[in-house]
Formats: structure tokens, C-alpha cells, sequence
């Protein structure tokens, strides 16, 4: 199932984050209005990234994060 990030993506670092995180695509909003042309740099970042660390496509990053056994207490009610 597609999960779009949103909420206070700005940076390069947000858009990982998300990405990482489980998001298959990310929403930029507010930041367009500060800067209209910030989506040249953050595609440059994703791409350097990816460069940097072997990867080639952007779906290598989805949902990467791994959460240590023995820490799920949130999940227990």
C-alpha cells in the first residue's frame, strides 16, 4: 500500500526520514512557498545520497529502518 510522508518537509534530511521510515513518496507543501525552486536540491540530495551509499533507485531506501528487538514496549497495551 502507497504511504505519502507529509508534514514539515523541508530538507534533504526530512525526505529520507520519511523515506526510510516506510514513506513510498513524500508531499511537499509550505516549503514551496518560501523557496519555489527548493525541489531542484532536494532531488539532488536524494540522488547523493543514494550515490553515496551504493544505491540505485530510491525504492533501496524505503522502509529500511530497523527497530532493534526487544524495544517494541509501545506496541504492548
Amino acid at each position: 500500500m502507497p504511504i505519502i510522508g507529509m508534514g514539515g518537509i523541508a530538507t534533504v534530511e526530512d525526505v529520507l526520514e520519511f523515506l526510510i521510515a516506510g514513506a513510498t513518496a513524500v508531499q511537499v507543501g509550505t516549503a514551496n512557498f518560501v523557496d519555489p525552486f527548493i525541489w531542484g536540491r532536494l532531488i539532488a540530495g536524494v540522488e547523493g545520497y543514494l550515490t553515496r551509499h551504493g544505491l540505485a533507485r530510491v525504492e533501496d531506501v524505503i522502509g529500511t529502518l530497523e527497530i532493534p528487538k526487544g524495544e517494541h514496549a509501545w506496541t504492548a497495551s
